[in-house]
C-alpha cells in the first residue's frame, strides 16, 4: 500500500521516481541491525544518511524468523523501524526470515510422510504454506524485502518426505520458489536468499539448489567470508560460481572481535575483502552488521571506522586506508586532534597482531613496523 500511494502522488506531482529495488545498476549500500535495543536502532538509522544507505536488514533479537511479528512486541518494533528508515531515506528494508520452521509449526495433516514428516507432493501443503506467508506479510507491510535461511533450518525441508523431489537440491530448489511465488510473485517485493556451510559439500548443495531455483529475480545474500566471520578466513571463493546478483555481508561490528563491547578497528581488512569482491560482475554491494546484541552498536564508538571504511572504499575504488584513517580521525575528533589519533589507532591494531595466527598476523606485522 505504501509503494501505491507513493507512486499515486508522483504521478499527481509529475516526478518521477522508482523505489531502490527497481533503480537498475545502483550498488546496494546497507546496514543491519541485530540487537532489539531501540536507541540503538535508532541511533543507526540516524547515522545512515552520511553513509549513502539504501538498504537496511533488521534481523536476530528484532526478527529472525518472520513468524515471530505475530509476537506484538516484535511486530511494533520491526514496523516502526521500517517507517523510522523509509522516513530517512532509506528505501529498501529487508527482514530476516529462515524456511522451514520447525515441524511442529504445520498442521498435522501435512506430516503424513514416513516418521511423520511433511509430504511436499501434497499440494494443500503449499497452498497453506504460501497462505501462511501472505498473512505474516500482512503484519508487516512496509518491509520491502526478505531475507531468507532455507538451510540447515527447523525442520530442514531436505529432510522431509517427496517421491518427485529426487534430491536435498531439488527439495531446497522447490522451497525457495514457493516463497518467492508470494514474496516477488504477488507481493512484488525482494527475496535475498542467504547461504551459509560449515564444509565444502554445504556449500556445493547450496549452490547446486540456487542454480535449480526458476524465479529470477531471486538474489543472494553471502558472507565475506567462508564458514563465519573470523579475520584469517579467506575470501568467499563459492560466490563468483553464483549465477545471480550476489549481495557480500561483511561484520563490521566483530562477532569474534568484541561484539561492539571491544573497541576494533580493521578498516584495511574490510576494504581488501571489499576491492576483491568489487571485481566480480555479479556483486551488487555490501551490507555491514551494526551490532551484536544488546547495547553493543558501534555507532559513534572507535569502531564505526569499519562502517566508514567499507562505505568510503565503495565510493572510491583507489582511496588508502591510510587516507580513511585520516578522514575518520578528523571528521571524529577534529582536525586538530587527527594527528593524535591516528598514531593511537595503529598502535592498538598492532598490539592485536600477536594473538592474530598466521598468515593474517605476519600482514598485519609488517604494516606494524
Amino acid at each position: 500500500m505504501r509503494h501505491l500511494l507513493a507512486v499515486l502522488i508522483l504521478l499527481a506531482t509529475g516526478v518521477v521516481a522508482l523505489p531502490a529495488r527497481a533503480e537498475a545498476g545502483q550498488p546496494v549500500r546497507g546496514w543491519t541491525i541485530l540487537s532489539d535495543s531501540d536507541a540503538g536502532a535508532d541511533a543507526v538509522i540516524a547515522a545512515a544518511k552520511p553513509y549513502k544507505i539504501n538498504h537496511l536488514q533488521l534481523s536476530h533479537e528484532i526478527v529472525h524468523d518472520l513468524r515471530e511479528v505475530r509476537d506484538p512486541v516484535k511486530r511494533a518494533r520491526a514496523n516502526r523501524l521500517a517507517k523510522a528508515a523509509h522516513d530517512a531515506g532509506i528505501a529498501e528494508v529487508a527482514i530476516w526470515d529462515h524456511s522451514l520452521y520447525d515441524l511442529s509449526h504445520y498442521p498435522a495433516e501435512f506430516r503424513t510422510g514416513p516418521g511423520g514428516t511433511i509430504d511436499l507432493d501434497d499440494p494443500a501443503f503449499w497452498e497453506w504454506f504460501k497462505q501462511d506467508y501472505r498473512e505474516m506479510l500482512d503484519l508487516v507491510p512496509d518491509i520491502d524485502s526478505v531475507v531468507l535461511t532455507f538451510i540447515e533450518t527447523g525442520a530442514r525441508v531436505e529432510r522431509q518426505h517427496s517421491a518427485k523431489l529426487a534430491t536435498a537440491e531439488q527439495k531446497l530448489a522447490y522451497l525457495v520458489d514457493q516463497v518467492a511465488d508470494v514474496i516477488i510473485g504477488e507481493r512484488q517485493l525482494g527475496l535475498y536468499l542467504r547461504t551459509f556451510g560449515y564444509f565444502p559439500e554445504e556449500m556445493e548443495r547450496t549452490i547446486g539448489a540456487i542454480a535449480l531455483v526458476r524465479n529470477p529475480d531471486v538474489k543472494v545474500m553471502a558472507k565475506a567470508t567462508p564458514h563465519d566471520f573470523f579475520l584469517t578466513h579467506p575470501n568467499d571463493a563459492t560466490i563468483a560460481r553464483i549465477g545471480r546478483p550476489v549481495l557480500v555481508e561483511y561484520d563490521a561490528a566483530g562477532e569474534y572481535n568484541g561484539q561492539g563491547k571491544i573497541a576494533n578497528a580493521w578498516p584495511e581488512e574490510h576494504v581488501k575483502r571489499l576491492r576483491h569482491y568489487q571485481r566480480l560482475p555479479n556483486v551488487i554491494g555490501y551490507v555491514a552488521r551494526t551490532d551484536r546484541y544488546d547495547d553493543s552498536g558501534i555507532i559513534g564508538t572507535p569502531t564505526e571506522i569499519n562502517l566508514y571504511a567499507l562505505a568510503r572504499a565503495a565510493e572510491d575504488r583507489h582511496v588508502s586506508v591510510e587516507t580513511i584513517y585520516q578522514e575518520f580521525a578528523a571528521k571524529t575528533y577534529g582536525r586538530a586532534a587527527e594527528p593524535r589519533v591516528r598514531p593511537v589507532r595503529v598502535r592498538a591494531r598492532c598490539g592485536t597482531v600477536q594473538r592474530v595466527p598466521a598468515p593474517t598476523g605476519r600482514r598485519f606485522a609488517r604494516a606494524c613496523r
